[in-house]
């Protein structure tokens, strides 16, 4: 996987799952693909994007402080929030001040954690907090301030009525040795990260947000921790930012699942989707502890789930396709590992050292490849291996180094 864009690796899951049940597909871009059984039957996903949501369930879900009172009006817990002008710094800080520090503050419309700090203990904080977002790409957005809710945050994902995976995504933290600096703890959990297909294009940032974090625990990127203190890096949990996923889904308390579930079913259109819950103890029912969701996500990134940085990986793309075929009344074959398949290329500018590039890729992944130029111009691919080798291959196809632009790739079993 490495050489794709981090957004298109959902979409390579899920477009391994259909060939491996023996659905053929039909990519129309990086991110794009209908898969279709023999009668014809298809279904369509753009990124981790299905039939199982509607149109303006997305919209939806991006308006943080709407998607809260849904969630409130269904009986889900939330934290308790309000939402200001970006002007309006005086009654945003009465209000925090009401709810009692520490609180967290996020743009309306972030995404990714952008924008989001939380731990915010004064009023110094919470103006620096506000010039954050003023100087980021949501300038022109309204902000949220919200109480903190004291825990990890998770992302669960709800597939239909079933909740089927859950990752604890935890702050970037170092723990010091003695002997190294700050910034060389920091690179050590990066070198970890470009291991990882879901977290090797999202480094940490060395940047005025982390030297700011590291100021208020009183040490620089230079500081010698000393033997096993515990520093923060980042300010959210997110991939994006820092965060690292661990699977935890066996160990949490049912009456959190059900309330994810919930959560996905109060917003109108949505029948997937990735709820970040705010818990202190996941083993306990909620009825016993102080927990929120603060977000709803319609189209979260899967490949976290099925490679987390620790723990056991979870089937979410399998069972996204089997819930979507459902949906649209598409019979499933037996899954399979290994695929036959007839590729055929439309790409009119392909160049001779593309093409060998193509055969390069797919002779190291272990595939056997025939390619040839067919009748029509067009290239013809004969390809046989592993399902997950040959989604990789058929994304790189379109996503090349070589800047080919393809119209489209149809892939048949042979």
């Amino acid at each position: 996987m490495r050489g794709l864009s981090h957004a298109g690796l959902s979409t390579v899951l899920l477009e391994r799952e259909c060939l491996a049940v023996g659905l053929s597909t039909w990519r129309t871009s990086e991110q794009t693909f209908i898969a279709s059984a023999a009668d014809g039957q298809g279904i369509s996903f753009n990124k981790s994007g299905t039939v199982l949501n509607s149109r303006p369930a997305g919209p939806l879900t991006t308006n943080k402080h709407s998607t809260r009172l849904l969630l409130q009006g269904a009986g889900v817990p939330v934290p308790r929030g309000r939402r200001f002008d970006q002007s309006n710094i005086a009654a945003a800080t009465a209000y925090a001040e009401e709810l009692g520090y520490p609180v967290v503050l996020k743009p309306l419309h972030g995404a990714q954690g952008h924008g989001v700090v939380t731990g915010i203990s004064s009023t110094e904080d919470l103006e620096w907090a506000f010039q954050d977002v003023a100087s980021s790409t949501y300038a022109h957005d309204d902000i949220l301030v919200e109480e903190q809710i004291d825990g990890e945050a998770y992302r669960i994902i709800v597939v239909g009525d079933r909740a089927v995976s859950a990752l604890i995504s935890r702050r970037g933290a170092i723990t010091g040795d003695g002997r190294h600096t700050v910034r060389q703890l920091v690179e050590q959990r990066q070198e970890l990260r470009t291991q990882n297909p879901h977290l090797m294009s999202r480094p940490i940032s060395i940047d005025e947000r982390m030297r700011h974090l590291l100021e208020r625990q009183d040490i620089t990127l230079g500081t010698v921790l000393t033997e096993g203190r515990v520093v923060e890096f980042t300010y959210g949990s997110n991939t994006q930012m820092g965060g690292e996923p661990a699977q935890v889904l066996p160990e949490v308390h049912p009456s959190i699942l059900e309330a994810s579930v919930s959560a996905v079913q109060a917003l109108p259109g949505l029948g997937f989707g990735g709820v970040d819950f705010l818990v202190p103890d996941i083993s306990q029912p909620l009825s016993q502890q102080r927990a929120g969701i603060c977000e709803v996500n319609s189209l979260p990134a899967i490949d976290s789930h099925e490679y987390p940085l620790y723990g056991a990986a979870m089937p979410v793309a399998r069972d996204m396709v089997a819930a979507s075929a459902q949906h649209n009344g598409l019979a499933l074959g037996e899954h399979r590992d290994s695929v036959n398949l007839k590729v055929t290329i439309d790409a009119p500018t392909a160049t001779w050292r593309y093409r060998r590039w193509l055969r390069t890729r797919a002779r190291k992944m272990r595939l056997r490849c025939r390619l040839r130029t067919d009748d029509q111009g067009r290239l013809a691919a004969e390809v046989l291996g592993d399902a997950g080798h040959a989604a990789v291959w058929l994304a790189l196809i379109q996503d090349n180094r070589h800047r080919i632009p393809v119209r489209e790739v149809e892939t048949v079993h042979a």
